[in-house]
């Protein structure tokens, strides 16, 4: 057996290799004639997603609201559907109507999802801790590696090299029902006279969330009536960013997050206490020499999980060593827009895991993907994407993952802007520890899911006036997940691959901007619909789910926001709709109702000398909207939070 999945992939790996080699054929070809050789100055993945919906989050927004968690950030600035157990518990995330394990979150290029579980807690990522986001929509496995099935988020640590000395920030905020948030932090630039640049920041962040609510249940305006759980949450984390630059671009750089944070449900009847403590222990080093990056990586992930007194709780840690090799090769023609860029690298991935639930000992497991990327410009209005993945197990085949995509401009000029995208990608997803190796449940032969997403899109923007800006854009998608695992009730909750999944629709994005002398305003809104279900019958009680919304999975959602600002100072208005759930997989069961939830933001600049001071002031869920997310437990009601966030400049370099 072990010979012929050596054949098997073996074989897969030639043909990727075999695919590779004429692309640089083709970068060869291209250098004889004349060209001029462009410097890579970065790394950034999304240069790579032709035909992909890619949504950038600017740094304006990031700091108006820094004090949130992920989860509540990204559900009123996409329509991404969030599941959350409560105020401060465990919030995950459903990309495109896919489960939560469908969603790759990257961390500087790394991906931080728990390799026990395979998905990451939103409500534990704060904002502040990141300088650039980016939400990539659809399947992007063989740019972003395995669980990119419904979609990425991008976390990036970027230095600022134009900014001069070090700057501080401290601050804090009090939020209704005793809840605070605190941060403390630096960030510096220092050159050298030989022309070496020294970049860094440190942050210090945490929160407490006591949940002193005033009632212990809810009624929503159907009468229906839902319990509020006690529960107190207690988040810390430390960053470290440090880079060292040359004078001819090589750059090498470290990068810390460390994490803690505890849950305690019911934290005052000890017969009813559960206690989650979760830490993770991230570093990643990386140098960039001309167009080559190679990164090492850690990431320890520790979880506890206990009732009552928490004196013996259960104990699961994973060690996971990472090592990453590319290098880009980025040629343009003189004269010309034609350009290609080609990036070739590979990754390897070793986990050591010691899990009380895998029944004793070590487990050892080891990953390695190659990839092939490649971009090529033809012409001013036409560009496309060719990329190719193979990851390898030591455990099992991993199947092949290529994607093509296209962008054509349709109209560019000054004024009006209209773009054409397509997509084909393959996608997959490859087992967590915890179905591989879960004593009793987990399944040993467990195989990675394998997707097929498709979609295309149209993107229009229009310069209005000297002061007025519009853009519209329509995304459609299809994607088919093949060998969707399964937690089968029917066979004592052992897990298989039992389904296929398919998750269409569409989203519709549309935004007005104004911007005159020091005035600004403007409304952006999207909507979409999620329809997925499940596609195959895979036992006699399976027929009554096929072709049925997936649970939690809203149908339509609309998220939309109006600013307007004037100098340092800007008012926000956020609203989310979210259409009924379904919460059985047959539909037996009364679905939670349909919600409407408004937020607010006033925020503003106070300068003290060199001293300046972020207020913001923030009211969420205005109308009090009484509802339930995943379990029939309520999140809270309206609430408002103050905070402050004092910078300046310490000392010029």
């Amino acid at each position: 057996m072990s010979l012929v999945v050596y054949s098997v992939r073996s074989r897969i790996l030639f043909s990727l290799v075999g695919l590779v080699l004429p692309l640089f054929g083709y970068a060869q070809e291209i250098a004889n004639k004349q060209i001029d050789e462009v410097k890579v100055t970065g790394f950034a993945t999304e240069h790579f997603m032709a035909g992909l919906k890619v949504q950038k989050i600017d740094s304006a927004t990031l700091a108006r609201f820094q004090f949130q968690t992920l989860a509540d950030f990204l559900q009123f600035q996409s329509p991404i559907a969030f599941k959350s157990y409560g105020s401060g518990q465990l919030t995950s995330i459903s990309f495109r109507g896919t489960s939560a394990m469908h969603t790759a979150v990257l961390w500087n290029g790394l991906n931080i999802n728990s390799p026990m579980a395979g998905q990451t807690d939103f409500s534990t990522v704060p904002v502040l801790g990141f300088d650039e986001m980016s939400i990539q929509y659809g399947s992007a496995a063989s740019c972003v590696g395995t669980d990119a099935v419904g979609g990425s988020i991008l976390l990036s640590s970027v230095p600022k090299w134009k900014q001069k000395g070090t700057n501080f920030t401290i601050g804090g905020q009090y939020a209704s029902f005793d809840n605070y948030n605190g941060q403390a932090g630096l960030r510096f630039v220092k050159i050298s006279k030989s022309g070496l640049q020294f970049s860094g920041k440190t942050l210090l962040y945490g929160s407490q969330f006591n949940n002193h609510f005033n009632a212990t249940e809810r009624t929503d305006n159907t009468g229906r009536t839902y319990p509020i759980e006690p529960s107190e949450t207690a988040q810390k984390g430390f960053i470290q960013d440090l880079y060292l630059k040359k004078k001819n671009g090589n750059t090498l750089s470290l990068n810390i997050w460390l994490t803690d944070n505890k849950l305690a449900i019911q934290p005052d009847v000890i017969a009813f206490r559960e206690i989650t403590q979760s830490k993770a222990y991230r570093v990643l080093s990386a140098y960039q020499f001309g167009n080559t990056n190679v990164k090492a990586g850690f990431i320890k992930d520790i979880l506890d999980y206990g009732t009552g007194d928490f004196l013996n709780p259960s104990h699961s840690e994973t060690d996971r060593y990472i090592a990453r090799a590319e290098h880009e090769f980025s040629i343009k023609k003189k004269d010309s827009f034609q350009q290609t860029s080609l990036r070739i690298g590979g990754e390897f991935v070793h986990y050591v895991a010691k899990v009380d639930g895998y029944g004793g000992g070590s487990i050892t497991e080891s990953r390695q993907d190659v990839f092939a990327l490649l971009r090529q410009q033809f012409t001013q209005k036409l560009t496309a994407s060719l990329n190719l993945r193979q990851a390898f197990s030591t455990r099992y085949v991993a199947p092949f993952t290529p994607s093509f995509g296209l962008e054509y401009a349709v109209i560019s000029n000054e004024k009006t802007q209209i773009k054409l995208t397509g997509n084909i990608a393959k996608s997959y997803r490859l087992p967590t520890l915890n179905e591989r190796y879960w004593k009793v449940l987990g399944n040993i032969n467990i195989q990675p899911e394998s997707g097929l997403n498709k979609e295309v899109g149209a993107n229009w923007k229009q310069v209005v006036s000297a002061n007025l800006n519009a853009s519209l854009g329509v995304n459609v998608y299809h994607n088919l997940i093949d060998n969707w695992t399964y937690w089968n009730p029917d066979k004592g909750y052992r897990v298989e691959n039992l389904q296929q999944v398919l998750s269409q629709g569409f989203e519709i994005t549309g935004s007005i901007k104004y911007l005159k002398d020091r005035i600004l305003g403007g409304v952006l809104a999207t909507y979409a619909y999620t329809d997925a279900s499940q596609q195959k019958v895979y036992d006699v009680y399976a027929v009554d789910i096929i072709g049925k919304q997936l649970i939690y999975v809203p149908l339509h959602t609309l998220t939309g926001t109006a600013y307007v600002g004037k100098g340092d100072w800007s008012l926000n208005v956020q609203g989310l709709y979210n259409s009924e759930r379904f919460i059985t997989f047959d539909h037996s069961g009364r679905p939670f109702p349909s919600y409407f939830i408004v937020n607010s933001t006033v925020s503003g600049k106070i300068h003290f000398g060199k001293i300046q001071s972020n207020l913001i002031f923030q009211v969420n869920n205005l109308t009090d909207t009484v509802y339930p997310s995943v379990r029939k437990n309520a999140m809270p009601g309206r609430s408002f939070s103050l905070g402050l966030v004092f910078s300046g400049n310490v000392f010029n370099h």
